[in-house]
């Protein structure tokens, strides 16, 4: 082989600055359009995101809150059991409590009204000791329930650590009120009425209810459900407003001021959650009723005895 053919086969020595062989770095960063896509997206994500976690947050309360008051059910039942009866929504002083049909008498031995005149106001005075009381015992609370002067009015001064005790069951999470306010009541009557003794609901004045009398039985009657608290109200342990409504009001309903400067004035239920309200019926289905209800068939449904039965539950609930 001849050095001419040699160099045929010899690799080529060019050097890294000819022409043709020079290679430039590639870029590895992002431009700016890709930073605004990026950040885009991501704001789209978040915004989809929100509802999301907030309806996920509402569910969770309104299941809480639907838990205590199956837990509320339960402790009337319990009840129901040790004494025969459902405890008074509230009483008076002196009160000589009958059983449901039973004529009611007057609170005071010597008061000229009549049993139907008789009426509870939300004033801070007189004795007023309610159903959220009683249950007590049955929501774990045994040694607060010992405490209770029973003697005395529940706005008294030895009563004092009662009322500012908060008992969790009585909240719903989704309540910003006072913390001694009540979340949940007792329907004391169908209609707009002042609480007394002559209601036809399952808690009211000085009377006693037996589940197994309730002539449109408990399965078909509202025994608690969800309030809004007013202002000045006086706490979970009064057998006032704070705690029994009635179904003269739509749910939701908010009442006008000179409705709250009415001491005889009681209101209906509502509830944080969009839309209704929860209830607890007399045998503990809990229903969520939406505010557009018909008024007259939620009243026939917190009347104990006016012979209507609900066929279907679809009709009032979400």
């Amino acid at each position: 082989m001849n050095a001419s053919s040699a160099r045929r086969y010899l690799p080529s020595r060019k050097t890294p600055h000819a022409k043709g062989h020079f290679k430039r770095p590639r870029h590895t960063g992002v431009s700016l359009v890709e930073v605004i896509v990026v950040v885009f997206i991501l704001v789209i994500l978040l915004a989809l995101s929100v509802p999301f976690v907030r309806n996920m947050r509402e569910l969770t309360r309104r299941s809480n809150c639907d838990q205590n008051l199956i837990r509320l059910g339960l402790a009337m039942q319990a009840y129901s059991t040790d004494h025969a009866h459902l405890p008074s929504g509230t009483a008076s002083y002196n009160a000589t409590f009958r059983f449901w049909p039973e004529v009611p008498s007057p609170a005071e031995p010597d008061a000229d009204a009549s049993p139907v005149d008789l009426a509870i106001v939300s004033e801070p005075e007189g004795y007023h000791h309610n159903w959220a009381l009683a249950s007590l015992p049955y929501v774990d609370q045994v040694g607060l329930s010992q405490s209770i002067d029973t003697t005395s009015s529940i706005y008294s001064e030895s009563n004092r650590l009662i009322r500012e005790t908060m008992i969790p069951v009585f909240r719903c999470p989704s309540d910003d009120s006072v913390p001694t306010n009540a979340s949940y009541a007792g329907l004391h009557h169908s209609a707009a009425s002042p609480i007394s003794a002559s209601n036809n609901g399952l808690m009211f004045l000085n009377g006693w209810v037996r589940p197994e009398e309730v002539p449109d039985g408990m399965s078909s009657t509202i025994l608690f459900g969800e309030k809004l608290s007013f202002a000045g109200e006086l706490g979970w342990c009064s057998g006032t407003r704070a705690t029994l409504r009635n179904a003269g009001h739509a749910i939701n309903a908010i009442p006008q001021s000179d409705q709250l400067e009415n001491p005889s004035f009681v209101g209906g239920l509502g509830s944080r959650h969009f839309g209704g309200a929860s209830v607890i019926k007399g045998d503990g289905a809990v229903t969520f009723i939406s505010e557009t209800i018909d008024q007259k068939l939620f009243q026939s449904m917190v009347n104990r005895n006016d012979q209507l039965v609900l066929a279907s539950d679809a009709v009032i609930s979400e």
